[in-house]
């Protein structure tokens, strides 16, 4: 399918997204260990201040910044893939499509082998049902 809805969304069939899936998976992964690898920053920034020292205070802000960005530019690229980034936990992707005439999302997790499941465009993950392959 892949081709580019009238206001330029890029659709997917399942073959299309599910070549995709191996960059997809370490582009994800990247951002699941460098959201992890936040999060510790950000818990050890707010400890005690007492115990932390200011140069090392200005260390933690410095890696939390490069993170961010990191993450930043990894949800960019995600996006201009044509996919949309949903969450780091439990690394949701969804790819645009057309099921029975009508926008839907493939919805891939990370850790799941292959596209498995869809959804209309307000049913979110809480909505995914199975895809019929043929």
């Amino acid at each position: 399918m892949s081709s580019a809805l009238g206001q330029g969304i890029r659709l997917f069939d399942v073959q299309d997204a599910e070549r995709m899936l191996p960059l997809i998976r370490v582009i994800v992964k990247g951002m699941m260990d460098d959201h992890a690898e936040r999060q510790a920053l950000l818990d050890r920034l707010e400890g005690p201040p007492d115990e932390l020292q200011t140069r090392e205070a200005r260390s933690l802000r410095s890696e939390i910044d490069t993170l961010t960005e990191k993450l930043s530019e990894a949800a960019s690229e995600l996006e201009n893939l044509g996919v949309e980034f949903k969450g780091i936990d439990p690394g949701l992707v969804d790819f645009p499509t057309m099921i029975e005439g009508e926008l839907a999302y493939l919805c891939w997790s990370y850790g799941e082998d292959r596209i498995e499941y869809w959804h209309s465009p307000d049913g979110g993950y809480a909505g995914r049902r199975p895809l019929e392959r043929d």
